[in-house]
């Protein structure tokens, strides 16, 4: 069984070049079946147990990442981020209703995407619901600071991309980079529009006086 022996080598190289989660559990089950194939036909029982009893904490944990990626992509159907862009960075958060994710001056320390659950804008009094990505504006203002407070209005599950993944995503994938522009300037766009008064029409002028 030595075929099985280089075939769990080739497979644990593999794992340090993947980037994709989902893709690391699968191979490293296929890793433990082949690991636990050579040490059984060697004779080699603690590294045998070690690999039987990794099996199935692998395969819960990739039964996790699936479920998770499936609500976060059915969350993304509802906007034009694409799952390619963030999964492989994010961290998972819960926030009970009523809790403050961050407030206004704070340091922007990274984006936000809101899979589950919905979020208040306090000073705007906007409400975002699943698929809605923010804290980007904060990221790269000048100051690096929360421009809004926001706040859970009930329970939701956030995932969370540090502030140095964003910036090298920006720079690494230009799709990525202009639908970030995009929605920065959309929604400076949208507060400008509700601070600033519309335009009022411009006076009729008068009609001439009627001769005497």
């Amino acid at each position: 069984m030595s075929f099985a022996g280089y075939a769990a080598a080739l497979l644990t190289l593999a794992a340090f070049f993947m980037t994709d989660t989902v893709r690391l559990r699968q191979i490293a089950l296929a890793s433990n079946v082949a690991y636990a194939l050579w040490a059984g036909s060697a004779h080699l029982y603690p590294t045998l147990a070690l690999h039987i009893a990794l099996f199935p904490l692998n395969a819960w944990r990739l039964r996790q990442l699936l479920r998770e990626r499936g609500m976060i992509e059915r969350a993304m159907a509802a906007s034009e981020v694409s799952p390619a862009w963030l999964t492989p960075f994010m961290d998972r958060r819960r926030f009970t209703a009523g809790t403050v994710l961050f407030h206004r001056g704070d340091p922007a320390d990274g984006l936000y995407f809101l899979a589950q659950g919905r979020l208040e804008l306090e000073e705007l009094g906007i409400e975002l619901h699943p698929g809605a990505l923010l804290g980007e504006i904060g990221i790269f203002s000048p100051d690096g600071t929360r421009t809004q407070t926001v706040r859970a209005a009930e329970h939701s599950i956030v995932y969370v991309m540090r502030r140095d993944e964003v910036l090298a995503l920006y720079r690494r994938d230009p799709a990525f980079g202009i639908y970030l522009t995009r929605l920065i300037t959309s929604r400076l766009v949208e507060d400008a529009a509700k601070v600033s008064p519309p335009a009022s029409p411009p006076a009729a002028a008068s009609a001439p006086a009627a001769p005497p």
